[in-house]
């Protein structure tokens, strides 16, 4: 029997983080999601001069997602600047109304990376546990 139901949406492609060059000048701030899946952010989205009706491309990774203007990108910046997260990306990061994420943007880029906080927590246990582990006496 054929069924009227739409088709479940594809997933998107996990991709991993671009690689910025070590001397690009980054701004980090933090933001709470609202419930229709926005982050306002005016320092980030003036530092990243994205205005109202530009095109932007997502590139979801296993831990973030990373917005950057592109003329065939399929998002549009609202009118009022904010980082928007689409439901397909949220309900893949587990990403909830009310939770923070961490915006690490590149202005001469134009890029934003929004992180779960839980990526921040690995990334931070990481290094601590690097720096535990030089410290460790050499044999």
């Amino acid at each position: 029997t054929a069924s009227n139901a739409p088709a479940a949406p594809r997933p998107l492609p996990l991709s991993r983080l671009p690689r910025l060059p070590r001397e690009t000048s980054m701004m980090y701030g933090i933001g709470r999601v609202d419930p229709s899946g926005r982050v306002t952010s005016r320092g980030i989205t003036g530092a990243v001069r994205w205005r109202p009706g530009d095109r932007l491309a997502m590139t979801l990774t296993p831990s973030a997602v990373v917005l950057c203007p592109s003329p065939d990108g399929y998002l549009r910046v609202p009118r009022r600047p904010c980082i928007a997260i689409p439901v397909t990306a949220r309900r893949l990061l587990s990403i909830s109304p009310g939770d923070e994420l961490l915006l690490a943007a590149a202005p001469e880029y134009r890029l934003v990376i929004a992180h779960t906080m839980q990526a921040m927590e690995d990334m931070l246990a990481s290094f601590y546990a690097q720096i535990a582990a030089d410290e460790l006496p050499q044999p």
